[in-house]
């Protein structure tokens, strides 16, 4: 009996690894592009030099940009729900690149959080810049503020805790596993130095003592440097 069975050429089968392997360069390249983008767009305050506004850098929150009625509050707004929303995508397409287990999935999921935390916030700006007025200064103080000032102060502080997860989840992970060690060690100890100050940062701006802006621009770029570390060991490691 003539057997049916018929064997593919050597370039076919060679093909299929060599197709997945591209497939994974582009997704790699994509997911590198959209982390890059998050953090470029997560420091948009650094424009405020170009803009006409009065708030001092040094003394002012980087939400009072997004307060309606300031200058380019739009811009300020737009690149905050862009950067929320990247930094979501960035972390679903490491959940399926993070090599497996639990830790790092729950990491991924923490920084999905944050991502979309940062976008309710620029969905849902303060209402008014309590550094720059005496009256809104005055209304945080002695409380209860507007739902909008509260829903922002709630959604900002969700979006802390779950960054503080996922570099404590995603750094405890990766730290032992060959290409991804760097971002580990990047994780665990950003842990330790993001949550010393964001603590910091609680209580200046609890009653806005000076340089509260300072310490909050440079947690921001320290958050931007966590998602460009994410977003090259991930392009890296496959």
């Amino acid at each position: 009996m003539a057997s049916t069975r018929t064997s593919q050429p050597a370039g076919a089968q060679a093909a299929g690894p060599s197709l997945g392997r591209d497939r994974s360069r582009l997704a790699g390249n994509v997911l590198l592009a959209v982390g890059l983008l998050a953090a470029v767009a997560n420091c948009a305050f650094v424009f405020r030099a170009m803009s006409p506004s009065r708030l001092d850098p040094l003394n002012s929150m980087i939400s009072e940009l997004e307060v309606p009625g300031q200058p380019y509050s739009e811009f300020f707004r737009w690149s905050s729900l862009l950067s929320g929303l990247a930094a979501a995508v960035l972390a679903v397409g490491l959940l399926r690149r993070v090599p497996p287990g639990r830790s790092g999935a729950a990491g991924c999921i923490a920084l999905v959080l944050f991502g979309l935390a940062g976008a309710v916030d620029a969905v849902i700006p303060m209402d008014c810049a309590p550094s720059a007025s005496a009256v809104c200064f005055r209304e945080e103080q002695v409380g209860p503020h507007s739902w909008p000032y509260q829903a922002h102060t709630w959604f900002d502080v969700a979006g802390t805790a779950a960054l503080l997860a996922s570099l404590w989840l995603l750094g405890r992970h990766l730290r032992g596993i060959p290409g991804w060690r760097a971002a580990g060690r990047v994780g665990t100890t950003g842990f330790w130095w993001l949550a010393a100050a964001s603590a910091v940062l609680t209580a200046l701006s609890v009653w806005y003592l000076p340089l509260v802006g300072l310490v909050q621009r440079v947690v921001v770029l320290a958050i931007s440097a966590w998602l460009v570390v994410l977003a090259l060991a991930q392009r890296q490691g496959q």
